[in-house]
């Protein structure tokens, strides 16, 4: 840094009180959250940490919280940079004054010079230090930065040095690379679950887990957004049930008050722009706003206002649904559509027929654009995006969707993937009244209806035709028909059968090079392997299918990428390996289908409520049944896609003995179907199962014994292996039992034993069977170690905490002790073991709890 040629003295203009208030620890509310343990932490393996985050994360209540704890074991200095600090010689003063008895002569020295001083004697004391500086972004002028740079490179090593702001106030160059500084961002930030729980708690908020997952998902951990929710909510009588607009005028207002007026005119421009993009690239930003964005957009990434990278695409980015719903309200509709115009434009120009749909939807659908995306009727099929294409459909008159056969062809197997089956009935039935349709096009529609219907050898028969009539080109209507047989051979219990059609589709999805139906192949994979009984490897399948799903944002925004997350929360559950993020899991896979419109929600909602009945809380899983059925009612859904949800609604019932409800519950779901063929989605393939072993269980609770033995001999005879005749035989042990045949009943217990043992299945699954579950001594799963005074620590773990609790680094430790680095971590770990805590904060505090330090 070049020295000034003169020395600088305190502005006149500055008020001689202003700095007390810079160097004066913020007062921290009531009701925050302690989360110190996230910057302790990095302090103990980096001296220097830079923590970078937009408006409303919490950045300076974590410093301040931070700071309180640490000034019990050692000294720490407070600043606040604002406008006073644009030559920064405010800013050494103010730490001078507070780390060291050293007073700078501003009448010998320069900034540099001062600054050099004082680093001297902050070393030369040897007292351990942390300087907390806020507000860095504050820093505007160059030397300013050289200071602050200066700062950085030579810091002594007693002393520990904490910026926070908004953003870096110079670009980031070899800090990056060094070892020495550790970085805290805003996903480092954002509240966990069991944070928000604690601060809902504190602010005497009650929410079901299910509720606080789904809202913590949406606001995906935003500090500023969570209050601005909870106030929202409040000031609308605490609602029970809400919707997404809830909280979205107050964050919208947030946003403009603290984030949007901050910037230049060209770049609030194009974070507004981006923000209606939802996923965009320079080139596409540059073609919305007009002109050249480079340094504008670096800008904003540098300042991370809300925007990721899309994984698998390089230099495509993409903002937070919530915040690019805020921002995108503050242009007027006019110009909205203008955006989504020039962005159909684009997308068009490079034929990416999904991205275009999605942008005519939102922008005014010309004639023009109804004719090119007519001619990508296959590829947006492919996309498997039912929500974009209601959303299009919606906006069509009928003289643009009649005049096309291929519209109407799209329009009805739209209408059949989100289960609106009358009206897809009727579509269908006037797509076959048309000149020249192809009958494979109309056997696959109709066999598809059929399937979803529940007539099994119907869309079998005409789904195979269909195969053998239509031509290779037609790709995503071979594909569906494929899955649908896949689907039928494993209601018919032919599991290998519906692998052959899997491979088939498979095959066909990679051949097309379609990720929307590679991850959706994946998903009937991972359906055939839970139906065997094989559920770690159908765990494998799904992740598989996932990275599938999560490569491209067409495919992203695919049905598959719900459905694979609901699976996956399911088989997690069964299997006890998700136990803990239950709840989070699936919330989030219930809000992916519910934005996607896709009724596979039902299933979520079904395995939701079979968790709260395997606690013993009834009530609640009667309220997401309830809370499932508003859902598909509000989607429009038939009654014939309720039928997960009334199934389990009649093992509720069943555990509460009330037999006729559950009698009635099954009679309804049964009608015009047995229980192979009971009326299911394409994703419910468990659900002929299910439906037979929930009407064993009525029988069996009820006293009917010879019904339930003579109901589960004929499924097993068929079907001895798989998942759900695992839990048949468990029923068909119980009846054994009752009626005096206790040899065969301790024959099917041992094998239900060696299936759980074998396949790893949860204790909790089988807790819905009342007084079946004492046969089976699965061990329980494991709990958190003992948390109370008799956690014993051994003299070395002691040592190690003892030196924590004085505010030394893991390094620092390990030179103490003349132990490793390594050994340090492990010592800290098991501590954290022991005394049942999560972070150094609170193993510190737990000790000084249990008087062991």
């Amino acid at each position: 840094m070049e020295a000034s040629s003169q020395p600088r003295t305190l502005s006149a203009d500055i008020p001689p009180h202003t700095l007390s208030h810079k160097l004066t620890v913020p007062v921290i509310s009531s009701g925050y959250i302690d989360r110190s343990d996230r910057l302790l932490e990095k302090l103990s393996d980096s001296a220097t940490v830079v923590i970078t985050a937009p408006a409303g994360y919490g950045k300076t209540a974590l410093m301040a919280a931070s700071a309180r704890f640490m000034a019990e074991s050692r000294q720490v200095a407070w600043y606040q940079c604002d406008r006073f600090d644009g030559d920064a010689h405010m800013m050494i003063q103010g730490i001078s004054a507070a780390l060291t008895s050293f007073s700078p002569d501003a009448a010998t020295a320069n900034d540099e010079q001062q600054l050099l001083m004082m680093l001297d004697a902050i070393g030369n004391n040897g007292h351990a230090c942390t300087l907390f500086i806020d507000d860095i972004e504050g820093l505007q002028s160059a030397d300013s930065h050289d200071i602050l740079r200066l700062l950085i490179r030579y810091r002594p090593v007693n002393m520990q040095l904490v910026l926070g702001g908004r953003t870096l106030p110079f670009p980031a160059g070899h800090l990056l690379l060094d070892p020495g500084v550790s970085w805290c961002r805003a996903n480092d930030l954002a509240f966990q679950a069991t944070e928000l729980s604690e601060w809902l708690n504190r602010q005497q908020v009650m929410l079901r887990a299910d509720q606080q997952a789904s809202l913590l998902r949406r606001t995906q951990g935003w500090a500023a957004g969570l209050a601005l929710w909870l106030l929202a909510w409040r000031c609308a009588g605490m609602p029970e049930h809400w919707s997404d607009e809830l909280g979205m005028a107050e964050m919208s207002d947030y946003l403009a008050g603290e984030v949007i007026n901050r910037l230049t005119s060209e770049q609030q421009l194009l974070l507004r722009s981006v923000a209606l993009l939802g996923t965009f690239n320079e080139t596409l930003a540059g073609h919305v706003v007009g002109g050249g964005v480079h340094d504008d957009l670096q800008v904003l990434l540098r300042s991370e206002l809300y925007l990721t990278e899309v994984p698998g695409r390089p230099e495509w980015y993409r903002m937070s649904p919530m915040i690019s719903q805020c921002l995108s309200r503050t242009f007027p509709q006019s110009q909205r559509a203008q955006i989504h115009s020039a962005a159909y434009d684009w997308f068009r120009d490079r034929d990416e027929p999904m991205a275009a749909l999605y942008h005519a939807c939102q922008g005014d659908i010309s004639d023009e654009s109804v004719g090119w995306l007519e001619g990508q009727s296959e590829s947006i099929l492919a996309g498997l995006d039912i929500r974009g294409l209601l959303d299009w459909f919606i906006q069509l008159n009928d003289d643009q969707l009649f005049a096309s056969t291929d519209l109407l062809r799209v329009a009805c197997w739209t209408h059949l993937l989100s289960y609106r089956l009358t009206s897809a009935e009727a579509l269908i039935e006037r797509f076959a009244a048309l000149p020249q349709i192809q009958d494979g096009d109309i056997n696959a529609l109709q066999g598809y209806l059929a399937g979803m219907s529940g007539q099994l050898s119907r869309a079998e028969r005409l789904c195979r035709m269909a195969l053998e009539q239509l031509p290779a080109e037609r790709f995503s209507t071979r594909f569906l028909c494929a899955s649908m047989l896949s689907g039928v051979a494993l209601a018919h219990r032919d599991a290998d059968g519906a692998r052959l059609w899997n491979r088939f589709s498979l095959d066909i999805a990679r051949k097309t090079r379609e990720k929307a139906l590679e991850a959706m192949a994946h998903l009937d994979h991972g359906r055939i392997e839970f139906n065997r009984g094989h559920v770690n490897r159908c765990l494998d399948v799904l992740s598989q299918g996932l990275s599938v799903a999560r490569s491209s944002a067409e495919s992203e925004a695919s049905m598959a990428h719900g459905r694979l997350l609901v699976l996956q929360g399911a088989v997690s559950w069964i299997t006890g390996s998700g136990a803990d993020t239950f709840d989070e899991l699936m919330s989030q896979a219930l809000y992916t289908c519910e934005q996607r419109s896709d009724p596979a929600a039902a299933y979520g909602y079904a395995i939701r409520a079979l968790n709260f009945m395997g606690q013993g809380s009834h009530g609640l899983a009667l309220s997401v049944l309830d809370e499932g059925e508003r859902h598909l009612q509000e989607q429009q859904v038939e009654i014939t896609g309720y039928a997960w949800l009334h199934t389990v609604r009649a093992n509720i019932w069943i555990s509460q003995a009330k037999y006729r409800r559950a009698h009635e519950c099954l009679e309804a779901l049964l009608t015009d179907a047995d229980s192979a063929g009971v009326a299911r989605c394409e994703y419910g393939s468990l659900l002929p199962g299910f439906a037979l072993l929930t009407r064993a269980r009525l029988l069996l609770m009820s006293g009917q014994l010879e019904e339930c033995l003579q109901l589960t001999e004929h499924w097993l005879r068929h079907t001895p292996q798989g998942f759900m005749s695992t839990f048949i035989r468990l029923i068909r042990s119980g009846a054994l039992v009752m009626t005096q045949q206790h040899a065969e009943s301790m024959r099917q217990i041992e094998i239900v034993r060696k299936t759980f043992r074998a396949e790893g299945l949860n204790q909790q699954l089988h807790n819905w069977l009342p007084d079946l579950a004492s046969f089976l001594n699965v061990p329980e799963i494991t709990q958190s170690p003992a948390t109370g005074p008799m956690a014993a620590l051994s003299d070395r773990e002691k040592d190690v905490l003892q030196l924590m609790a004085q505010g030394h680094s893991n390094q620092d430790i390990a030179d103490k002790l003349y132990i490793s680095l390594h050994t340090v971590k492990t010592h800290a770990r098991k501590v954290n073991v022991k005394l049942g805590t999560r972070s150094r904060t609170q193993a510190i505090h737990k000790a000084k709890e249990l008087m062991i330090i």
